[in-house]
């Protein structure tokens, strides 16, 4: 089994003289604060890392307390619907378990790759992550936990050594995605897994649209607009198999074995349904929504608007959310490196 502190593999976990250790003291020296929400600073241009005011946030999301909550609410609301960590082939890619590498990108408070590696306990895992949170430091010895921009610097991990990559919410953070798959592509090894789960940024009322959700539509129109002025592409869960299927080398396409499966996820109160589940699901689902509203408040903010305009948005959206049944699409796609 592969030991991601052990010297003795280096084409597994190349030593960089640019990755030290982060300590707990050290974590504020990575944020600045706007409107109250923290925002990673080690995204910015190197020019602005260090100035007091800056033109554009780093980041469609903060990442401080508030948000690491509400992505952990994700993680549990995807595994209450999915009833499991993980989807596709990924328990087939782990057999036989020995040396298995299993790359999580842009994993948040690290909630998923621990929560697998303690179900899997055999198996190996590294986490890449955006920037510096709790999970830095790894109480699981199969986990570790490195901090770096993947989009601009590349995936770590040496050629052709990965035998997982797994990409989850990453509709708010990564702009390039046909960039990243190629990238993707070369850390696999031939016949590697590539999973990637997205959440949709917008709901959809299956009995009809009612008529008081002006807000909730004027809110996820609003958050649209802006992340593809900004270069972000807010479908790339539905666009994402197609485009899999268009990454191709001068030897063909490089991902074969292609499939997606959508998951519909309920929001709002559902009191009324017999099954407990459900009912458990309906309200965290809802939770996710409010507390995703107060997340993109910054973001929505930097575009010039006034806070009064804002906040009454908000609000709204939020009764709206209390008083309405709707639904939102879970997207998993996967595809295996060609051999």
């Amino acid at each position: 089994m592969a030991d991601p502190n052990d010297p003795a593999n280096p084409g597994l976990f190349p030593p960089s003289p640019e990755l030290v250790p982060i300590r707990r003291d050290e974590y504020s020296n990575y944020y600045f604060h706007y409107h109250g929400r923290r925002f990673p600073r080690y995204l910015l241009e190197p020019a602005l890392q260090n100035a007091s005011d800056v033109p554009q946030l780093p980041s469609v999301l903060p990442i401080d307390h508030q948000e690491m909550t509400r992505r952990t609410m994700l993680h549990n609301l995807v595994h209450l619907c999915l009833e499991s960590h993980y989807f596709g082939p990924f328990q087939a890619h782990l057999d036989p378990p020995e040396g298995k590498v299993v790359v999580d990108l842009g994993s948040d408070d690290g909630k998923w790759i621990e929560d697998v590696a303690e179900t899997l306990s055999h198996r190996f895992q590294s986490h890449h992550a955006l920037v510096p949170s709790s999970p830095t430091e790894a109480a699981n010895n199969h986990v570790r936990f490195e901090v770096y921009d993947f989009q601009r610097d590349g995936i770590r991990n040496a050629e052709g050594s990965v035998d997982i990559i797994h990409a989850r919410f990453q509709n708010f953070h990564i702009k390039d995605w046909a960039k990243l798959l190629r990238d993707v592509a070369k850390r696999l090894k031939p016949g590697g897994l590539f999973m990637s789960g997205e959440l949709d940024i917008y709901l959809e009322f299956p009995n009809g649209q009612p008529p008081d959700v002006y807000a909730t539509n004027q809110f996820y129109s609003q958050v649209q607009g802006i992340m593809r002025e900004r270069g972000y592409n807010p479908n790339i869960g539905v666009e994402l198999e197609g485009m899999l299927r268009t990454i191709s080398d001068s030897d063909g396409p490089l991902f074969t074995n292609i499939g997606s499966d959508v998951h519909k996820i309920p929001v709002g109160i559902d009191a009324d349904n017999p099954i407990a589940v459900v009912r458990e699901i309906s309200a965290l689902s809802m939770d996710c929504m409010i507390s995703l509203g107060d997340s993109l408040r910054p973001f929505l903010l930097s575009q010039g608007s006034a806070a009064i305009e804002i906040d009454g948005l908000l609000d709204t959206y939020k009764h709206q959310l209390r008083r309405n049944r709707a639904q939102v699409s879970y997207r998993c796609t996967w595809a295996e490196r060609r051999a």
